[in-house]
């Protein structure tokens, strides 16, 4: 059976231990615990014992001390030094300071590299470890790259997209030959930049509820915390393939539409293969026929909030035409003409 690390995923060898943070932590306890275990505990001091005197000897001393009648008695010096305190050891006497571990946002950090590498060897194992341990500090991370790099393909696309169409009714106008047909296409990129953001986490959150429901109705292991680090983990590769898209929008729109379809349609079946690995031993068919259900419903909902969200971000693309009104362009505004 191969031997691999329920952090980072990695395979290891018989006998090999892992490099990864989280492993070189759990170590670091197992020893520090075997140390304070063998640790010698401080002994209590002996103290000597009161010498025992025979009280038939002290008898005569006694009669000896006995003041005669002849003689008056003489003041007795009463001995008034105290016995100094017994010396201790104030390594013993304070606790010794408690060890500093790293916080999950550090280790989420310092984890970013190796689950990368170790997501495309095990998705499915290696998502799952994310989310036996709940590591929402680096699924929070990994949702960063699915927003940036959406936003940014969406942008570009839709500022090569105007261009595209300023030159074609440029042609248009030429062909035509209509005197003063020339016009101005201005997009608010703040507003574009929103709803190229607000595109993949509408669709995660959808998605991220129908596994929540999915894990509820097969009754499996399957929380709202894992459903949301399948979601966005699951995101990678996607992700990827979306910044490979960006400098393709330069060469051919078709091409970059065709990777990005390639891109959605990863995902889905990446969540489904994970989920499958995750709720499908104990469950059979029915998990089959209920994913398929929550992944349609989801699919449904996601294209429904779609629309709602395209038509938020497209209302930042204006067309104007000097016959009708004179032209400014506002500050924060891209403007292509014709």
């Amino acid at each position: 059976m191969e031997n691999i690390c329920p952090y980072c995923g990695r395979t290891l060898a018989e006998g090999e231990s892992c490099t990864c943070p989280q492993s070189v932590l759990l170590e670091h306890q197992k020893k520090q615990e075997e140390a304070e275990a063998n640790m010698p505990r401080p002994e209590p001091e002996e103290r000597p014992l009161a010498p025992q005197i025979d009280p038939e000897a002290m008898e005569p001393r006694a009669k000896e001390g006995e003041p005669s009648p002849s003689q008056p008695d003489e003041p007795r010096e009463e001995n008034t030094a105290q016995a100094p305190p017994p010396e201790f050891d104030p390594a013993f006497s304070q606790p010794a300071p408690a060890p500093r571990y790293p916080s999950r946002l550090t280790l989420a950090f310092e984890n970013f590299i190796p689950f990368f590498k170790a997501y495309f060897r095990a998705p499915a194992q290696t998502i799952e470890t994310a989310c036996r341990h709940h590591d929402l500090p680096l699924g929070l991370l990994y949702l960063i790259l699915p927003l940036v790099s959406s936003a940014a393909f969406f942008v570009l696309g839709l500022c090569q997209g105007l261009r595209e169409l300023a030159y074609y009714l440029n042609q248009l106008s030429s062909v035509l030959s209509i005197a003063g047909a020339g016009g101005q296409i201005t997009l608010d990129l703040p507003r574009a930049i929103l709803g190229g953001v607000l595109l993949p986490l509408g669709v995660m959150v959808v998605f991220a509820l129908g596994l929540f429901l999915l894990g509820k109705t097969v009754k499996g292991p399957m929380d709202l915390q894992s459903a949301f680090l399948t979601v966005v983990l699951n995101s990678i590769l996607p992700s990827v393939l979306l910044i490979i898209a960006i400098p393709l929008l330069y060469v051919s729109l078709w091409v970059s539409a065709a990777l990005v379809m390639l891109a959605f349609l990863s995902w889905i079946l990446l969540m489904f293969h994970t989920v499958h690995h995750l709720c499908a031993p104990a469950q059979g068919g029915r998990f089959c026929w209920c994913s398929l259900f929550f992944f349609a419903l989801s699919l449904a909902v996601s294209a429904v909030l779609c629309g709602f969200i395209l038509e938020f971000a497209l209302e930042a693309v204006s067309i104007t035409s000097p016959l009708f009104n004179q032209f400014m362009s506002p500050s924060g505004y891209r403007t292509y003409g014709w």
